[in-house]
């Protein structure tokens, strides 16, 4: 079946939050101020709508007469964010332009969330223990988005100012004259924000987690998500490929790798496969295949235009739920899942046939990238193309020699999707065509994968199909399908 609706779970849709938060603060290449104060107000009003959708706690039983701190604390960071965006619409800074594709991520999840709240919610007096203890965790992440997310913004503000501090006189000359000073401004009160919001995060992040509603995964949830993926990827790559497609599927790709890699590992630690043979043969290879997609989505993303990211929503659907999917296994509320527990969560010996199968349709699809690669009609960011195009030259053996920009300055001005220059897309063909060899070299170490009493670990897609039980469903788990709703107990 395809993806026609996101089909996450509020918890899933929280987690999401919390770790593109944690990139954002982790990714300080692509930071810039301007653009992440632009689409910070919009984060905010997200989470304090979702956090007003959460069921209340049920005080009556508890002695508290008054409000709820935490309504409290969010109502005040909503307070702040929309004085911080009243005064920036009165003036030239940050002014109009791009939003931060990431942040804007976030807020999409944050509503979506808000939506299946109001959509699905059935209040039940007196609340039970779990559900209050899986609501406090909700609400302990999602001020964690804030808190981090803040610090995000503060972080991408002070490089901001830090590169206004080294423009020469000339440059800065034309820049408006109050940039800097209400740079300064608004990376304070950023940080105060960022405090508020940690008063909440330091006696609840991560202890409330340990309440978290977390059901088993069901059965056959990643295994129709791989191949749902894989279906979608290859049907992108055979229509018009844009910078932002491959960008989505290298990022989506290099996240599998990951997930797998620990799937497997903990496989082998618990003897579900040979543990010789994984550490010998799988090991190595899934940590080169790995490394090539996080390098090739790294490039793509440089080259891939901000203006026009266009992806095909089937796309970003299925990269959603893959993730989801393999989260939903790998993620124990505040980090990655111990062997001891991925194995009494999950059946390794069946889910090493899933992943080893996923790795053989991975070299497939690498090999379709690949080709995509090569089209002579596929476009780059013209900031990417000529950052990446000097840096290619710079590494040369003369080093910066060419007399001509590799870009016009309009198109330079603007960031517009330009062709690539012969010596960018032979690079970006050629990191493509090393994930194709490390990712083939990969399906064929796990293709030999036994488990310790000599039977070969493989099975075909169909021979593992059955139908996904239904389960019962807390808080966390309330997903946008019409068989699924929440349930307070």
């Amino acid at each position: 079946m395809m993806p026609t609706r996101d089909g996450r779970s509020v918890g899933e849709l929280l987690l999401d939050c919390d770790l593109t938060v944690r990139d954002v603060l982790m990714d300080t290449p692509h930071m810039d101020g301007r653009v992440m104060v632009r689409t910070w107000g919009e984060v905010v009003q997200a989470a304090a709508d979702l956090w007003r959708a959460l069921p209340e706690p049920d005080t009556s039983t508890s002695g508290s007469a008054g409000p709820e701190p935490g309504a409290v604390l969010m109502e005040q960071l909503q307070t702040m964010n929309a004085d911080l965006l009243k005064a920036a619409r009165r003036r030239q800074w940050p002014g109009e332009g791009l939003a931060d594709e990431r942040l804007l991520q976030v807020c999409a999840n944050l509503t979506t969330a808000t939506e299946l709240l109001l959509r699905r919610r059935t209040d039940i007096r007196p609340m039970g223990p779990r559900v209050r203890a899986d609501l406090d965790a909700a609400k302990a992440r999602l001020m964690h988005v804030l808190y981090v997310g803040a610090h995000g913004v503060q972080v991408a503000l002070n490089r901001d100012l830090r590169d206004l501090a080294v423009v020469p006189a000339s440059r800065r000359a034309a820049l408006p004259a109050e940039t800097v000073k209400r740079t300064v401004e608004a990376r304070d009160r950023m940080a105060a924000f960022e405090q508020f919001a940690g008063s909440y995060v330091s006696y609840t992040f991560p202890a409330a987690l340990r309440g978290e509603h977390k059901p088993a995964p069901e059965p056959d949830r990643l295994r129709l998500a791989m191949a749902t993926w894989d279906i979608q990827a290859h049907r992108a790559l055979a229509g018009t490929t844009t910078a932002a497609t491959i960008m989505l599927i290298a990022q989506t790709q290099a996240h599998t790798a990951f997930a797998t890699q620990t799937l497997l590992r903990a496989a082998a630690e618990t003897s579900a496969i040979e543990p010789r043979q994984y550490r010998t043969r799988l090991a190595p290879a899934l940590e080169s295949a790995q490394t090539a997609w996080i390098a090739l989505a790294r490039t793509w993303s440089q080259l891939a235009p901000s203006r026009e990211q266009r992806l095909d929503p089937d796309l970003v659907m299925a990269a959603r739920d893959i993730r989801a999917a393999t989260l939903e296994v790998i993620h124990d509320r505040s980090g990655t899942s111990s062997a001891e527990t991925l194995a009494a969560t999950v059946d390794l010996k069946q889910t090493s046939q899933t992943l080893q199968m996923g790795l053989a349709t991975a070299t497939d699809l690498a090999y379709a990238l690949r080709e995509a690669t090569a089209d002579p009609q596929l476009l780059g960011s013209a900031r990417g193309v000529n950052s990446l195009a000097m840096a290619l030259e710079a590494r040369g053996p003369y080093g910066n020699v060419a007399t001509q920009a590799w870009v016009r300055p309009t198109d330079h001005a603007q960031d517009r999707p330009v062709a690539l220059p012969d010596m960018v897309r032979e690079s970006a063909w050629r990191a493509a065509d090393h994930a194709t060899r490390v990712t083939t070299t990969a399906a064929g170490c796990a293709a030999i994968l036994s488990a310790p009493d000599g039977k070969q670990v493989a099975k075909t897609v169909a021979e593992e199909a059955g139908s996904r039980p239904g389960r019962d469903v807390q808080l966390e788990v309330c997903r946008s399908t019409p068989s699924r709703g929440l349930r307070l107990m």
